[in-house]
């Protein structure tokens, strides 16, 4: 057992988490790639390694925060990320399906925890999680009231009913979308390190960023979740809106992958590229990466399909 690799990316895994306990905005960040260090060590020292790492990370993480509660949080969320992406890797699955594999587990855990506790209040969900936004934005009102903020106290009184609707009912999709963006991510950066210290690992005959595309079929699925949001029917809309964000996700990253190819073909740095994509994604530019992505089913701006098997 490498346990020096093991502590070092215990440490690693938790030193990203912790300022997510200590610093607002910015420890939300960098707690988003706890999963790497978690999946790097599953994959180039094994599944029992990883495990290993991913205990002493949770470990660390509830001494130094306190608490067992949040031992079980790091693991469920965070660790079995961590283990669907490296599972995913290990078994040389496409990018996608690992990525679902490491966005998915957390939220099969926490279904696995919440509709249990759910069943025994004896209360709709959908009450559940309103009765507890509206308690918690208005303890947050007060709070902020009593700090003398009173912007961020007038902008959650303003908070409707209505809106409190539609957010409760349109969570799935946007809690979905987001820990599969989280994988995809994790998945990216993890990726490109395993490959940088050992190239000789099987990952190489994955696709890279520049060539990935997402299987052609899943369109027939966006198209679909698009037809049940024109339904008059308002459940049914907000159904199909709940997909409507996944697949959004999804077109993105892969108009996200064309501009990577663009930006290769001009020659232009990492570096550079990184700063070109957190522009686009920030402006409303993201319209036309998205389009660009659903039109490339067809257009194959890149030519891939032509030299990768169909999935």
């Amino acid at each position: 057992m490498p346990y020096r690799a093991i502590l070092i990316a215990a440490l690693q895994a938790a030193g990203l988490t912790v300022p997510l306990f200590i610093i607002p905005v910015l420890g939300q960040v960098l707690s988003l790639f706890a999963p790497v260090p978690l999946v790097i060590i599953a994959v180039r020292q094994g599944r029992a390694a990883g495990l290993a790492a991913m205990a002493a990370a949770a470990a660390l993480i509830a001494a130094i925060a306190g608490g067992q509660f949040l031992f079980v949080l790091f693991f469920l969320s965070f660790g079995l990320m961590a283990a669907g992406i490296a599972e995913g890797m290990l078994r040389r699955l496409r990018p996608e399906r690992a990525i679902l594999a490491g966005g998915l587990l957390p939220i099969a855990a926490l279904l696995l925890i919440l509709v249990p506790f759910m069943l025994k209040a004896g209360k709709n969900p959908v009450t559940l999680a309103e009765d507890y936004l509206r308690t918690s934005i208005t303890d947050a009102q007060q709070l902020y009231a009593q700090l003398g903020i009173a912007e961020i106290s007038q902008m959650l009184a303003s908070v409707t009913d209505r809106m409190l609707f539609y957010l409760v009912r349109l969570s799935p999709g946007v809690i979905l979308t987001a820990s599969l963006f989280q994988a995809a991510v994790c998945f990216g950066m993890a990726r490109t390190i395993i490959l940088r210290k050992s190239p000789g690992v099987p990952l190489s005959s994955e696709p890279s960023l520049a060539t990935w595309h997402a299987p052609d079929s899943w369109v027939w699925g966006l198209i679909a979740a698009l037809g049940l949001v024109a339904l008059p029917d308002e459940s049914i809309r907000l159904i199909g809106l709940n997909l409507v964000a996944v697949y959004l996700l999804v077109y993105t990253a892969q108009g996200v992958t064309i501009v990577e190819y663009l930006l290769r073909r001009m020659k232009i740095t990492v570096i550079w590229r990184s700063f070109i994509h957190t522009i686009i994604l920030t402006l409303p530019l993201i319209a036309l990466v998205i389009a660009l992505g659903v039109v490339d089913i067809w257009a194959d701006f890149r030519k891939v399909r032509r030299q990768q098997p169909a999935a």
